[in-house]
């Protein structure tokens, strides 16, 4: 059976990573005490120690208002991370698959969804450290292949961990009967994150490089609340769920993904509207 190394196996995304790949790899899944990515000597010692086959690295600081706050630990983590990884793999031959984020998209002028190429010019430290960490894990290691993810989600009574998701956010608002602003100048996806484990086994074979790897969405992110709540089947949401028409009203905020390149290779996601009514549709699908 090959060996598969999950960092941050303890988080959102890596836990389901675990539970999916459990009978199908021996699973190497180190706490942070026993594999510190940020520290070069460790990071080959623990590859060259356990041999690997593939590594998912999803080992990050994802609080966009942390990293704006501490930049040094988010590139400490974010860049230095990945890319310590990036080369110890190359030596041991690993193949790497690292988790980057449509935050690099973050400031672009363009509407419509955005293919890899697009000219990029992120405006928080976030979206500026995933695509410096793009670039140098590459530079490094050309077989490895990173994965721009959007905003994930799992049920609201989902066993696992939970991150600060779509839904969640508006079941706890409905709960507490608080107001939620959603922007009607911003536009981005939302993916199951079972979307996102399930298509990971195909990934493995992906060749060397960038890839949008999420579910697609035209509406204003203000809409696509109103459909969340729906699909929730949340009472009166268009009274608390309420339109910010300031919020980016300056330059329109799109962070959609043309995720054509990897449909090439047989990955699909669904619509983010398509994909949160499958997932409450199909609550177990694992």
């Amino acid at each position: 059976m090959k060996k598969m190394l999950i960092t941050g196996a303890s988080g959102f995304l890596g836990s389901r990573l675990a539970l999916y790949f459990k009978d199908k790899y021996e699973l190497l899944l180190p706490t942070h005490s026993e594999l510190n990515v940020s520290r070069e000597e460790a990071v080959m010692a623990y590859l060259t120690e356990h041999q690997p086959d593939i590594v998912i690295h999803c080992a990050a600081l994802s609080n966009t208002w942390y990293c704006e706050q501490h930049p040094e630990d988010s590139h400490k983590v974010n860049v230095q991370g990945t890319v310590k990884l990036a080369k110890a793999c190359k030596q041991t031959g690993a193949k790497l698959i690292f988790m980057s984020s449509d935050q690099v998209y973050n400031g672009t002028p363009l509407l419509g969804p955005l293919k890899e190429n697009e000219v990029f010019q992120p405006v928080n430290y976030y979206g500026q450290h995933k695509l410096e960490a793009e670039q140098r894990a590459l530079r490094n290691n050309p077989d490895c292949v990173g994965l721009r993810l959007t905003w994930m989600y799992d049920l609201p009574d989902s066993p696992l961990k939970l991150n600060t998701n779509i839904l969640v956010n508006l079941k706890k608002a409905s709960d507490e009967g608080t107001v939620v602003k959603a922007a009607t100048h911003e536009y981005r996806g939302v993916t199951n994150v079972w979307e996102v484990v399930r298509n990971m086994e195909k990934v493995i074979n992906l060749p060397g490089g960038i890839y949008n790897y999420g579910s697609g969405n035209t509406l204003i992110s203000h809409k696509l609340f109103l459909e969340a709540a729906r699909l929730l089947e949340l009472n009166d949401a268009s009274s608390w769920i309420l339109p910010d028409e300031d919020r980016f009203a300056d330059q329109p905020r799109n962070l959609t993904m043309d995720c054509s390149l990897i449909e090439e290779y047989g990955i699909h996601f669904l619509d983010s509207v398509k994909g949160m009514e499958e997932a409450l549709a199909h609550p177990y699908r694992y």
